[in-house]
This record gives structure tokens, sequence and C-alpha cells, in this order.
């Protein structure tokens, strides 16, 4: 195995910025969304998903049974929440939804929010198509159930949408992953018909291909769970390949896509179907891996990082899978696997996330790779020549995380001689998004990390000697922890070092909707609101039956700051109202806020 040259560079030309604090999940009340984003397991990001020429960040969220969140750029630096997915039914929580990304499969035009739940599916969410709405809908447009992953509930790591087959319609790839072993499969799927805005319409789906695991012994994908499938120009020419990878020693099987509806899987007559990464070991590429041409030679290789659920020789390793032109995709042996070895100068982490750019602004590619602290961005940089000799590229820490985060910490102090103890808290970015991003469009480059086990919170301890008991006294207190983030960004910084700066981070509680004054009141009274940035709002009035009685603002741009509107107690066709009580709603975006009002003739 050869050990790729290495240099620890833990002072790069990187800011980091800070998205927020979530709220602290003791006391009350609680914030179901802003509390879930405290564990992120991924995100996905779209140039300009509402054709507003604005980028946005998706996000999944733990919490309050799983949820999907879209975070739109308002500015440099800015972000704004702007839609919400409903919960799912049920299945979701503790380690669902899992992966979420940006697409359109039924190919229409219109960006879709796509994310999978255990027991339901896979969830489609599309934008309305007005420009800059926010709308992605409050129901589904589609669900791909259970019934396309052989009946049953299960686990997915990663979503791709892409055409594949070249036919000029875009698929769906998905490692699915159920409980029941026979039932475990890879999917290619498309959409027949067309879908609207929280509307199913007669759309539905098509399986152009499901290789069940039962099925797929003799490529080596039969031993353990399916894990990824990761699309890959590997041979230069005609459609894209799919790498097929499972959790059994980190197996991985290549699978040909010759033309539109046909998937060919590896050669087993010539003994080269599939190959054990792990050798021995059962590793794996925990969340997926990355397809990308390194040295832009039109044939795109694949990066799969290692991790496994215990420590073994080979964490801290990076397989990268190439072929050479003219070399068949359908087979795949040593001769197309080069080994990344960073133990002796990263250590022997586990990695997880993956992305690739230019963070350092030196012209050089760097690959991505998330870990725990200290290791929470390491990279590869190719330096040029030959990809495939590990001597041409440069290991270093991009970003090492926090170093003032912790779990517990201890105050000793011995007869006026003070100690501090801390044990660090080894949060870890999981699935980043990193593919040359500029989400704020001022022209440095960005990685997005989602954040996966900050603890909200710190326990400190005080022992002090007592000299009479010749014990330590200890006074236990539970402090919150200032950094407790759910999402960041790194970014390039012309200074030099890792410094940590806010972005300003939009959220439905900065949208101030005051009590109506005077209250109750006769003919008229007055209604402020508070904008934090200048935002299309309507603000309306409903009876005690939910029925609208007159609209005071109806979707118009608002500036940022207060406001106030008078309502004169009549209805939209100009009628006074009778007395009774009333209900004014603020709605922007993908949120609203009512408060109650009473009209006393």
């Amino acid at each position: 195995m050869l050990a790729i040259c290495a240099v620890l560079a833990l002072g790069q030309s990187v800011r980091v910025s800070t998205a927020y604090n979530y709220p602290l999940l003791t006391g009350a009340p609680m914030d179901s969304v802003l509390n879930g984003l405290k564990s992120i397991r991924g995100c996905g990001f779209h140039s300009d998903p509402e054709g507003d020429g604005k980028s946005a960040i998706a996000v999944t969220n733990y919490n309050d049974l799983g949820r999907a969140h879209v975070f739109a750029t308002i500015g440099n630096d800015s972000v704004q929440l702007v839609w919400t997915s409903p919960r799912v039914p049920s299945g979701g929580g503790g380690s669902t939804p899992r992966y979420v990304l940006f697409g359109d499969l039924d190919n229409d035009g219109r960006i879709e929010v796509i994310f999978q739940s255990q027991n339901n599916g896979v969830y489609i969410f599309e934008h309305d198509g007005v420009p800059g709405s926010h709308n992605y809908g409050t129901a589904p447009s589609q669900l791909i159930g259970s019934t396309f992953f052989a009946g049953t509930a299960g686990f997915a790591e990663a979503l791709e949408v892409l055409d594949i087959d070249g036919d000029g319609s875009n698929e769906l790839l998905v490692a699915y992953r159920p409980g029941t072993t026979t039932q475990q499969g890879y999917y290619v799927i498309s959409a027949v018909g067309e879908w609207s805005t929280g509307d199913p319409g007669f759309s539905s789906f098509s399986v152009e291909f499901a290789g069940l695991r039962p099925n797929l012994t003799p490529w080596g994908l039969g031993g353990g769970s399916v894990w990824a499938m990761i699309s890959a120009q590997l041979d230069g020419s005609g459609n894209k390949e799919v790498i097929l990878h499972a959790f059994d020693r980190k197996t991985v099987s290549p699978m040909r896509v010759p033309s539109a509806d046909t998937y060919q899987l590896a050669d087993t007559t010539s003994g080269q179907a599939f190959i054990r990464l792990g050798g021995t070991f059962d590793y794996v590429a925990r969340f997926g891996g990355l397809a990308y041409d390194i040295d832009g030679d039109g044939r795109e290789e694949v990066y799969l990082p290692t991790t496994a659920d215990a420590f073994g020789p080979e964490f801290g390793i990076i397989h990268m899978i190439s072929y050479d032109p003219g070399q068949s995709t359908s087979v795949i042996d040593s001769t197309n696997v080069t080994v990344f070895d960073l133990r002796s100068s990263i250590d022997t982490i586990s990695f997880f996330g993956y992305g690739h750019g230019d963070i350092d602004g030196n012209s050089k590619p760097n690959l991505y790779f998330t870990s725990g602290y200290p290791y929470n961005v390491a990279s590869l940089e190719f330096q040029g020549g030959d990809k495939r000799n590990p001597a041409n590229w440069i290991a270093s820490i991009v970003y090492a995380g926090e170093t003032d985060i912790y779990t517990t910490v201890s105050y000793i102090d011995s007869l006026g001689v003070l100690d501090t103890v801390g044990s660090v808290q080894e949060a870890f970015a999981s699935k980043i998004y990193a593919r040359s991003t500029d989400f704020d469009a001022d022209g440095l480059e960005d990685i997005v990390l989602p954040y996966q086990i900050l603890n909200d919170s710190t326990t400190v301890h005080n022992l002090t000697w007592n000299v009479g008991s010749s014990m330590y006294d200890t006074v236990t207190t539970v402090i919150a922890n200032p950094k407790r983030w759910g999402l960041r960004i790194l970014e390039r910084d012309m200074g030099t070092g890792v410094r940590g700066r806010d972005v300003t981070m939009i959220l439905p509680e900065h949208y101030k909707l005051g009590q109506n004054y005077p209250n109750p009141f006769n003919p008229t009274t007055t209604i402020n609101y508070t904008l934090p940035i200048a935002t299309k709002i309507s603000l309306k009035v409903y009876d005690v039956l939910g029925k609208e009685v007159k609209t005071l603002i109806n979707g118009e741009l608002k500036e940022s700051g207060e406001s106030a509107i008078t309502w004169n107690g009549t209805n939209n066709q100009g009628v006074q109202v009778v007395s009774g009580t009333y209900f004014y709603t603020l709605t922007f975006g993908n949120f609203s806020k009512t408060n109650k009002m009473m009209l006393l003739r």
C-alpha cells in the first residue's frame, strides 16, 4: 500500500461562518423546527431553484418525526428559512430523513425538494414555478411509496436524479435498504407523466431497473446491505456508468448503461465482476461516494472514503476507482483501484461526507472528506501528473473544528492550584455540500457543513479540595453551549487562518405581528407588523369559521421594518361586519402568524 505525501495545514485561508445557534432543548417554549436542526444528516444545494436568481440550501431534520427545510440566500452571508415540509406520518425521527436534494424528476422544468423517509418511501415536493414564491406545497406532489421498493419500509443514504440512460428524461437512482434482507435492492426509477405542487395528478412511476440483494451474489453484492449507487463517466464516452456499493467489506461492482432503459451488470465470466476494497474487514463508504474528474481528462473517478462500525487498520483510507482509455467498464479489479493512505498524517479516523473544490484558491483541485474533531474537513489536493500516484497528492486539514466546545469541563482547585480538564465535543460534519459552491454569490467558494451530535449544553464540575474531609467538594452545573450549531459555512478568506463569523439567519420568529389597538374596537383598529427583510406578504382577516372577511395586503412586496395598517371593520365588499371575534393572519412564504381581535358595535 502506497502512502500519500502529506502536509498538515491547520491554517489555510478559510473563514468559518456560523449559520445560527439552535435554541436550547431545555426549558420552554421549544421550537421543534429549530431544535431539530441540531442533527442535520444531509443537505442539498441549488443555484436557482425558484427562478429568482437566488440559491438555496435544503436540509433534513430528525426532530418531530422528521422534516425537510429550505433556506434561501438573501444576500452576502445571509439566508432565510423559507419552507418547511409537513412532518412525515410515521417512521421519521431518530435517523430519518437522511438525505435531501433538489431535482426535476418529472422533467417539467420546476425544481423539486426530494427526500426519503423510513416507512414512507421517497417524498417529492415541487416548487410552483412562481419566481421567489418559496412554495413547494403543504402536501407531497408525489410519493414513491414502499410498493416500489419490494413493498416494505427502509432507508436510503443517498439519492441521485439525472438522465442516466440518455433518453432525455431524468431518473432517480437509489439504493433502498429495508430491514428484510431479501427485499433490499438497487433501483432506477422514472416518472410517468407530470405532477404539480401538492397534486400528483395522473402521474405515476416506472421501475427501469431493480436489482435485489439475494439475486446479486455473482456480483459480490448479495452478502451485505445495499448501500449506494454512484453515477460516473468512467470511460469518457456515452452514458455514465454506475458504481454499485454494498456494506460487505466495502464491495463495489460497475454497471453499464449502454442505451435507454438498458442496464448491464458486470461481466461475471471474467472473474472480475466486483472487488472488495475492505479486504477482510467489513468496511463501507458510509454516505456513498463522489464522482469527479480530478485531472480533466474526460473520465471521472469515484472516491470512496472509509468508515465502519469498529476501528480497524484501514481507517484513514480513501479508495479511488478509475479506468484507463479503452478499458472495459464491464469489469473491475485491483488495477482500477488507487489507495490514498492518510493514517500517517491525519490519524486513523473514520470519514463521512465528501466534496470537491479549490477553497484555498491556488488553482489545484481539492477533494474534501469530513470527520469528527479535530479533523472536521480534510483535503486531498491533486498536484498534477499521474492521478494514480499517491505522491502527486497532498493531504491537509482545511478545518479542524473548534477547540473550546466541551461536553464536560472540570475546574479542580487543589489548595489554590487550579487545574482545568475538559472533554472536547467530537461533533462531525455530516453529508456536506461542496461542488465548487458559492452559495451567497460573493465570488468566494463555500463548503456547506451540516452538523451532527453537537450538544446544546456543557456539564461543569467545580471541585475544591476539602482539607477536613480529605476529599473534593463538587458542585455541578449545566451551562448553554454557545456554539450549538446545526449548519455552518466554510468560505475562502483573503486573509489567513480560520475565524468564525455569524451568518445572518432570518427565521419565522423574526417576523412580528403585533396585537391590534385598540382591542376591542369600534369602528377601526390598527395592526402593526415588523419584517426583518423586504418580503412579499399577505395580511387577511378571517371569521371564527375560517372564512376570509377582508384582504388588507395581498402578496405585496413590503420593505423591512415596522409598519401599520388600519382595518375599518368592513368586508371585501365594503359592507360593515357584525360584532364578534375575528382573526388576522400575516403570511410570508411558507409561514404565517395569527392574532385574535374583537369588534364591538
